[in-house]
């Protein structure tokens, strides 16, 4: 299948590419590799001052980029090629 795969940075579209993958996140990672390491989430307890514990998400590698893949018709695949 064909995916029209959106890069953009700070909300402007700065790549749009056509990527034949099985499925729309396979799509969005081949482009992302292009534009650094792939963003990984670790989740980690972290021990306040009170002796509490609270969850926290720590993301890695952000990049600032967000990846949108939509599927093409067979008629909108055609036009683009």
């Amino acid at each position: 299948m064909l995916y029209l795969v959106t890069v953009k940075n700070q909300g402007i579209v700065v790549q749009e590419r056509v990527v034949d993958a099985p499925d729309a996140l396979t799509a969005i990672n081949q482009v992302e590799r292009e534009f650094g390491e792939p963003v990984t989430v670790e989740y980690v307890l972290v021990e306040l001052e009170d002796g509490r514990k609270q969850p926290k998400m720590v993301v890695h590698n952000w990049h600032g980029y967000s990846f949108l893949a939509r599927r093409l018709t067979p008629e909108e695949a055609t036009a683009r090629r």
